[in-house]
């Protein structure tokens, strides 16, 4: 009701609104507000913030898209709601701040930029670095993309860029962020929209019962990230016999 009364509704995320319940035995909603600069910055990343650190209902209109709203929980029938709401829109605004901040310092730099960092990333000791998994991934995307009818120009290079975001100061920030900084970036680097699209769907699905790739780029260096793992485990001897076995049939019978 009082994201309604803001001509919006508000995100209730089951895991916060359980946690919020279990914080407070008189909840209160009140909503409040921070500066519509801050919407500038992927909404994502402000969803997180709000919900993770400040334990905040974000609030999105009608489209789907994040308005400058939040609803917090007070515990207490107050006086004086107008001070609750000014003293958690002061405490939100570093928050978003630095989120703003991140997203401003990793513009500074495109994906591209981040490829040789992945050389001082191991991926596994005996696999290689990021920067070896990615040029594996890059070169077996480009045969699943011809198998597929899609672009080997672009599965390539989308398999080259896959993990750059890994060394964003977004994604450092906030975990959860990574492939979905990836399209961001991506998109801000002038990047063919396939292959924004694709650096999101890299990591799909993320969870069981999650959204596949759609775009035969994306595809293609979700299945060789993938295969290449697999087949790099048991290259290594590290497959634990059994229960790997048993992945790669469900996940292939899932495919």
């Amino acid at each position: 009701k009082t994201a309604a009364r803001l001509n919006g509704v508000a995100g209730l995320d089951q895991d916060l609104l359980n946690e919020v319940t279990a914080l407070n035995e008189w909840p209160v909603p009140v909503a409040g507000s921070f500066e519509k600069r801050f919407l500038e910055v992927p909404h994502e990343a402000l969803v997180t913030t709000m919900k993770t650190n400040q334990k905040y209902f974000p609030v999105f209109d009608k489209n789907g898209a994040l308005m400058n709203h939040f609803i917090t929980i007070a515990n207490i029938e107050s006086k004086d709601p107008a001070m609750i709401r000014a003293g958690n829109e002061r405490v939100v605004r570093p928050r978003l701040a630095d989120a703003m901040f991140f997203w401003e310092q990793d513009g500074r730099k495109k994906l591209e930029d981040h490829v040789e960092s992945l050389k001082k990333v191991v991926f596994q000791k005996q696999l290689g670095s990021m920067y070896d998994k990615s040029r594996r991934v890059a070169a077996l995307a480009a045969e699943i993309a011809a198998g597929i009818g899609g672009d080997t120009g672009l599965a390539m290079r989308a398999g080259q860029l896959s993990r750059c975001d890994l060394m964003t100061e977004m994604v450092g920030e906030f975990a959860s962020m990574q492939g979905i900084m990836g399209r961001y970036q991506a998109q801000r680097d002038g990047e063919d929209p396939e292959l924004a699209q694709a650096m999101d769907e890299f990591y799909m699905p993320r969870f069981s019962g999650d959204r596949l790739p759609q775009s035969r780029t994306g595809i293609a260096i979700a299945l060789a990230e993938r295969i290449d793992t697999l087949v790099g485990i048991f290259g290594i001897g590290q497959h634990h016999g059994h229960k790997i076995s048993q992945l790669v049939i469900r996940r292939r019978n899932r495919f």
